[in-house]
């Protein structure tokens, strides 16, 4: 039973910090085979240094150095503890440095949710870019289609698109995100080109009914346009696949398109029209205090610069 409350009373001592100091004092006396030398380097009394010494053998219970008038001599629990205490102090000053390290060098890993659309079309190639200049980033990826909450599911960045971006949270809007209608040009070459949004009604749409305000259409009269929904999926990568099949006309955001617009598979149509009733970017979101990460920091930069306020995928725009 004293053997117990003896550990629980060593353990009680050993963890207190001043352990460490008393161990690079223990080190540094080896190292000058001094007290008073020892001293000197650590700007401390020689009557200071002596006393942390024996504090120290007073908590272990053993004696690690015997003194004599011109030497200091290592017993063999103090070799141990010297072989020991190196080491265990090295791996502090390098964890130390390391941890510091953090604020000034893109490492670690880098959790993002967005989309699973974008993730697919673009987020890979994005981090590919990103990495060869931060190489020591780590990239974990929750691709979903549900707004992910950044508290709950520890986030680092959340890539979203929306017209009405959530105010809890620091953002940077990156780009406009433009909605196109479009079809495949076999398509078009069987049922022909509508010219106005009246012409819908005789055209097959692909329709994601998780997505409200991109085929609600009222004519010049006020009625409201039926829209032949022939195919639903509650999925845009799903909904351009049919498209790339010449199932119909579908609206999707460019991001998906651009690629396939200007390789002729697709065609746009009713650019004159807004596809969406409201103005819809893309952003990222964060805490504000972790934009003080290198790695969240350099992430979010990289991708405002890589796709900037005119991305690629809008080129054909320009044309």
């Amino acid at each position: 039973m004293s053997s117990t409350r003896g550990s629980v009373s060593f353990k009680a001592k050993i963890d207190n910090y001043a352990i460490f100091r008393q161990l690079e004092i223990f080190i540094k006396v080896v190292e000058c085979n001094s007290f008073s030398a020892a001293a000197l380097k650590l700007n401390l009394t020689p009557s200071s240094v002596s006393r942390s010494i024996s504090q120290l053998e007073e908590y272990l219970g053993i004696v690690l150095l015997k003194r004599t008038t011109r030497n200091l001599i290592l017993t063999e629990p103090g070799k141990y503890l010297l072989f020991r205490a190196q080491h265990l102090l090295a791996d502090l000053d390098d964890s130390l440095v390391n941890t510091s390290s953090f604020r000034s060098h893109p490492q670690g890993q880098l959790k993002i949710t967005c989309s699973i659309a974008f993730g697919v079309t673009h987020l890979m190639r994005l981090y590919s870019d990103y990495r060869e200049i931060n190489p020591d980033v780590r990239l974990s990826v929750d691709l979903n289609d549900q707004s992910v909450n950044l508290n709950e599911e520890n986030i680092d960045i959340a890539l979203r698109i929306t017209a009405h971006p959530p105010s809890n949270f620091a953002l940077r809007k990156i780009c406009k995100i433009n909605w196109v209608y479009c079809a495949s040009r076999r398509y078009f070459e069987r049922r022909g080109l509508p010219k106005t949004l009246a012409d819908l009604e005789d055209h097959d749409c692909l329709i994601n009914p998780n997505v409200s305000d991109n085929w609600h259409f009222i004519d010049g009269d006020g009625h409201s346009l039926k829209i032949n929904n022939i195919v639903e999926v509650n999925s845009t990568l799903g909904l351009l696949e049919a498209a790339l099949h010449h199932q119909g006309i579908v609206n999707l955001p460019s991001y998906m398109l651009g690629d396939h617009i200007a390789n002729g598979e697709l065609i746009p149509i009713l650019l004159e029209h807004e596809a969406k009733e409201h103005e819809y970017h893309l952003f990222a979101l964060y805490h504000p205090g972790h934009y003080q990460d290198p790695k969240v920091r350099s992430f979010i930069d990289f991708i405002v610069e890589k796709i900037s306020s005119t991305p690629t995928w809008d080129d054909w725009m320009a044309g």
